[in-house]
């Protein structure tokens, strides 16, 4: 399962991130993706820590299924004690975009989200790296729609480790147009700090599969070495805290999505200054 999708992107700072924001409408060089360090919130955008400034990619693993099942609680539908046992998480994303240099809220975006059980094992998957035929099961997965302050929120669990990875949540951001077809989208994951999962996976029913092989340093996805030498997870991580219910804990991730339609302009031959956007992107 090593080959899972990965964040695509180079670390910048801060002031960086604020250059690119002054600039609606930048053709970003080379397709890349811009993560922006979470321990430097952008003190300059309106009452919001941004952790993840990104001009979307096209990259998806092996185990995303557009089940296009719209729920929050992505526990529903199922008996499987891995899933309905599983420590509870809370999970918002707080989506904005940048439009003509100030930051507002993405409304109306899909987001999807994705993970594996207690069990290290995803839903809706007959792949043989799977480790176990799922077919047309569909827990941990599903997608919300952000609202007018681009907030989207799920009720699922913390999730299970697998051989090669690290705990992660996949998640996917797409506009589409009227006539339902995809405009903009951006792919990524994001990681949880190793001492949380240490801690998490002393208790069933996660401690019943013995120590997890992968901390996140020994990910390759996550250890994946930026331009300044940090690691791409250490940008995307989620910090928990405990869910006033007084069971699991909750956590929000905030993304600040820029230009949705470079990578079709960079494909037809397109670099920075050639043609504006069509419509139909994050804008």
């Amino acid at each position: 399962m090593v080959n899972d999708d990965a964040p695509v992107g180079t670390v910048i700072s801060r002031r960086e991130a604020l250059s690119l924001l002054s600039r609606a409408g930048l053709f970003l060089a080379g397709g890349a993706s811009f993560i922006a360090p979470s321990s430097e919130a952008l003190a300059e955008l309106p009452t919001r820590q941004v952790h993840l400034v990104a001009s979307p990619e096209l990259t998806e693993g092996p185990f995303f299924v557009d089940e296009k099942l719209h729920r929050q609680d992505l526990l529903s539908g199922t008996t499987r004690e891995t899933v309905l046992k599983g420590l509870p998480l809370h999970l918002s994303f707080d989506v904005m975009q940048a439009v003509n240099g100030k930051v507002v809220p993405l409304k109306g975006a899909h987001v999807d989200v994705w993970h594996a059980d207690a069990a290290g094992v995803y839903s809706d998957e007959s792949n043989p790296m799977n480790h176990e035929d799922t077919s047309r099961q569909t827990w941990l997965r599903g997608y919300q729609v952000t609202d007018a302050n681009g907030l989207v929120q799920f009720k699922t669990i913390f999730p299970g480790w697998y051989e090669g990875r690290c705990p992660h949540i996949h998640f996917k951001v797409r506009n589409f147009s009227k006539a339902d077809k995809v405009t903009a989208e951006f792919t990524s994951q994001v990681f949880f700090h190793d001492r949380d999962a240490e801690l998490i996976y002393k208790a069933e029913p996660y401690a019943s599969r013995g120590s997890r092989e992968t901390t996140n340093e020994r990910d390759g996805i996550f250890s994946e070495r930026q331009v300044d030498g940090s690691m791409a997870g250490s940008h995307l991580l989620l910090d928990l805290e405990k869910h006033s219910s007084g069971r699991g804990y909750h956590s929000k991730f905030a993304i600040l999505l820029t230009d949705g339609n470079f990578n079709a302009l960079h494909r037809r031959g397109f670099g920075p200054g050639g043609p504006p956007p069509p419509d139909g992107g994050w804008g």
